[in-house]
C-alpha cells in the first residue's frame, strides 16, 4: 500500500496534542483509513526532508535511522490483515507476512489481551548491527532513545488525528521476532496499539 502525502498542518497545535496526551487501552470498533494510517506512520518515522540524507521526522544518531517500523494490521480499509514494514523512502508498506496476528502479538506481550481491539500494532525494532558499527556497544543506548523519539511522536500524531495509543514494553522478545518473522538482527524496542478513541 502506497499512502498518500502527509499533512503538513494538522486540527491541533503542538502545545495542545502535548497538553491532551494520554496513553488509551481501550479503542472503537472502527477500521483506520489509509490516511489515518499513512500520517501516523509518517509522523513516527516518515522522510520530513529528501536529499542525500533523507532527514526523518525524528532524531537519529549520525543519522543512522537504525530502526523499523513493522505494523501488524487486523482492521485497515484496504489492507489484508498482516504483518508489513514501512517503507520511509517510498511512504508505502511492503508485506512481511499473511494473516491477523494481533491475538498472538497480545499473548506475546505477557497476555494483555486489550491489545487485540486496536486496528493495527506497531511494532518499533532496532538493528543493533546497525548502530553498533558505528557506535560500538554504546549503539544500543543510541537505539533505545530513538525509540522514544518515535513513540512521543506516535502519541502526537495519534492525539491530532482522534486516535489513542500507549506503549507496551512487556513482551517475551524471541517469541516476538519468531512471530513476526523479524530479520536476526531485528530486536522490538516497544510496542504500540493504535486506534480510534472511544
Amino acid at each position: 500500500m502506497r499512502f498518500p502525502e502527509p499533512m503538513m498542518e494538522g486540527p491541533l497545535s503542538v502545545e495542545t496534542a502535548l497538553a491532551n496526551r494520554r496513553s488509551v487501552r481501550e479503542y472503537a470498533d472502527e477500521p483506520l483509513t489509509p490516511d489515518s494510517l499513512g500520517q501516523l506512520l509518517w509522523a513516527v518515522y516518515g522522510v520530513s526532508e529528501e536529499g542525500p540524507w533523507n532527514r526523518r521526522t525524528v532524531p537519529s544518531h549520525a543519522a543512522l535511522y537504525s530502526m523499523d517500523v513493522y505494523v501488524v494490521a487486523g482492521s485497515v480499509e484496504g489492507l489484508e490483515p498482516g504483518v508489513y514494514r514501512y517503507d520511509a523512502l517510498s511512504h508505502s508498506l511492503e508485506e512481511v507476512q499473511e494473516g491477523d496476528l494481533r491475538a498472538e502479538v497480545a499473548e506475546v506481550c505477557l497476555e494483555q489481551d486489550w491489545m487485540e481491539a486496536a486496528p493495527v500494532i506497531l511494532v518499533l525494532a532496532a538493528s543493533f548491527e546497525r548502530i553498533q558499527q558505528k557506535f560500538g556497544e554504546r549503539g544500543v543506548a543510541y537505539a533505545f532513545f530513538e525509540a522514544g523519539h518515535m513513540s512521543q511522536s506516535c502519541y502526537l500524531q495519534a492525539e491530532s488525528l482522534g486516535l489513542g495509543t500507549t506503549c507496551v514494553g512487556g513482551f517475551r522478545e524471541e517469541e516476538l521476532i519468531d512471530l513476526l518473522d523479524l530479520p536476526p538482527d531485528h530486536h522490538p524496542m516497544l510496542v504500540m496499539p493504535v486506534g480510534w478513541k472511544v
